[in-house]
């Protein structure tokens, strides 16, 4: 389970310095679903859950000058990321872009002005309250205001998730599965179980399209994909965090069987591995 203050401590820390890694793998899907919203110009924008900025800065090109985009994250190193990030590439004929620190299901913008939509990539899905939280959210859109969401199917269809825990099971203690719905990247796998948060939050014609493609995960500089597919592997997603604080041996030893794991999916200089996404639209 990912938590918020995971994501204001070491996981927001670790996904801040590794930024333009996790653009390459969240970076099809986001782009999905910013094609679901539709025309953005001389709209006002939220972003749920910006990150280190990327789809934010999209997001304000879509707008164009006459909209807004309001980023909205509880990472203060992510949001750090982003707003270097911004300083270092200023868009001048995108829309105005700010950045705001705060946790989405209570923070409202200090003018109350309504959202003409709302879009998040892969940062719905860890409220700790998502019934009060959508509600909330949903008070803060204008009637009719769309909301494009990329999240996570499955684990078992997403192998840069589930192969590296496979290849390093018996390394590691068993974990306890986590309960059904409970925060973390793939608690809106099961539609069945979202559907009627949202739905009994306000928002309708709520739908789920999967979005199957594939992702080249990599860190690093070593000149073995595989071996910057493993390097990923062991300090971006759910291996990551059961190896946390693990023994040096233990970490040498995942690391091999990792990028053996790994060049079996070699292809055309890098490794490419299934993912698996929903595309979820609703409207306000």
């Amino acid at each position: 389970m990912t938590t918020i203050e995971d994501w204001k401590g070491r996981v927001g820390a670790e996904w801040a310095d590794k930024a333009d890694a996790l653009d390459t793998l969240l970076g099809p899907s986001g782009e999905a679903a910013m094609r679901a919203l539709g025309p953005l110009e001389g709209r006002r924008v939220l972003d749920l859950g910006c990150g280190a900025g990327a789809t934010a800065f999209a997001l304000a090109r879509a707008a164009g000058p006459r909209g807004e985009v309001v980023g909205v994250d509880v990472s203060p190193p992510l949001l750090e990321r982003a707003r270097r990030r911004l300083a270092e590439r200023p868009m001048p004929d995108a829309a105005p872009l700010r950045f705001v620190l705060a946790d989405a299901a209570r923070w409202r913008p200090d003018d109350g002005a309504p959202f003409d939509a709302l879009y998040s990539r892969c940062g719905a899905m860890f409220f700790d309250d998502p019934p009060a939280a959508w509600a909330h959210l949903r008070s803060l859109t204008a009637p009719g205001a769309p909301l494009a969401i990329a999240c996570w199917r499955g684990p078992e269809l997403n192998l840069w998730a589930s192969l590296p825990l496979r290849a390093c099971a018996d390394l590691l203690a068993p974990a306890p599965p986590p309960a059904p719905g409970a925060p973390g990247p793939f608690a809106w796998a099961d539609p069945a179980r979202v559907v009627p948060v949202l739905e009994g939050a306000g928002w309708r014609e709520v739908a789920f399209t999967p979005f199957d493609h594939e992702v080249a995960p990599e860190l690093g500089d070593d000149p073995d994909p595989a071996a910057r597919a493993a390097d990923f592997a062991m300090r971006i997603g759910p291996l990551a965090s059961r190896l946390a604080g693990a023994p040096a041996d233990l970490r040498a030893e995942a690391a091999r069987r990792l990028r053996a794991a790994m060049a079996a999916h070699l292809r055309e200089g890098a490794v490419r591995l299934p993912a698996s996404a929903w595309i979820v639209t609703a409207r306000a």
